[in-house]
């Protein structure tokens, strides 16, 4: 039976290869290890390396300053790049990053995540490529069914019309998913640092931080967007809410109602100690769509209202 030294001698020499010349894999094997056997235990000792590299790749640390980082310098037009964040956003290590404080004292984090919000259509018709749902757009002029909640004027339920041209940018724009946002829930004079906050209790508001990013691929503002599709936890699949009480955050001292709304100008403003309003907030339900590539390489909403 041929050693893990042998196995790797022969990746090593494949590497070295260049592709266009390359065999493939299965005749290389069968040349280099005729018995079946052998080339099993290779396949063995390949998934091993890469459960290996994996797991270390999970585990790695990130500081919330180089998330913030990563954050900063993206370009969301770009595959590798959202590939890239993705990758960093669902590891099994993964920093939270503060928010600061609202007018009514209560203090947020954002735990990082990718894939939080659904859009209103899974498989809109279009003759684009769809980009992955951890990026998606929400039409502000298009006001979907709910329960317990009378239609704007002149809003439709769901936007039909492609999304023809990539400077569209009326009503809505295109943001990459980062993740959940939680309130601290015990007592705000007990957080004082980094420690306090990883033994206290943080809760679900059941919103979720998104980065707005526009045509450039550039990031454009940091909003939250409520949850209209939380998971239920006896059927454990996603349902659209028929709760009344939607939309309020946990201390809110208006009583208003909040779907959509911007808590930073840039990720970097993010931090404990600062004091923050929900701008630009809409009060009634959003339809979040698909996001497609363009021509251009920029990411445009599928359809508009």
């Amino acid at each position: 039976m041929p050693t893990a030294a042998e196995f790797q001698a022969f990746w090593n020499e494949r590497l070295a290869q260049k592709r266009t010349t390359r065999p493939k894999l299965g005749e290389a094997l069968n040349k280099r290890w005729p018995d079946k056997a052998d080339r099993m235990a290779f396949y063995d000792w390949s998934d091993a390396i890469a459960d290996k590299r994996l797991n270390e790749r999970e585990m790695t640390n990130i500081s919330p300053e180089e998330l913030t980082e990563v954050l900063v310098t993206m370009n969301f037009n770009s595959d590798i790049a959202r590939g890239k964040l993705v990758n960093v956003l669902e590891r099994s290590v993964v920093p939270w990053l503060p928010v600061g404080r609202d007018r009514a004292g209560t203090i947020y984090r954002i735990v990082p995540g990718a894939y939080g919000l659904l859009p209103d259509q899974q498989d809109p018709k279009t003759d684009r490529e769809l980009v992955s749902m951890n990026v998606l757009g929400v039409n502000t002029n298009v006001q979907p069914t709910i329960p317990f909640r009378s239609r704007k004027a002149n809003f439709s339920e769901e936007s039909t019309r492609s999304n023809e041209s990539d400077d569209f940018d009326y009503a809505g724009f295109v943001f990459h998913q980062i993740g959940n946002l939680e309130y601290w829930a015990d007592d705000p004079d007990d957080l004082r640092n980094y420690e306090d906050a990883a033994n206290g209790t943080w809760s679900s508001t059941q919103f979720h931080a998104v980065m707005r990013f526009g045509r450039d691929g550039a990031a454009n503002g940091v909003y939250v967007i409520y949850d209209f599709y939380p998971e239920d936890e006896y059927l454990e699949e996603r349902r659209k809410t028929v709760r009344k009480d939607w939309g309020y955050l946990p201390s809110d001292l208006s009583n208003q109602r909040i779907t959509l709304a911007k808590i930073a100008n840039q990720i970097t403003d993010l931090r404990f100690g600062r004091t923050f309003d929900f701008a630009e907030a809409l009060d009634y339900p959003v339809e979040l769509v698909r996001a497609v590539k363009t021509p251009w390489d920029t990411i445009i909403r599928a359809t508009v209202a």
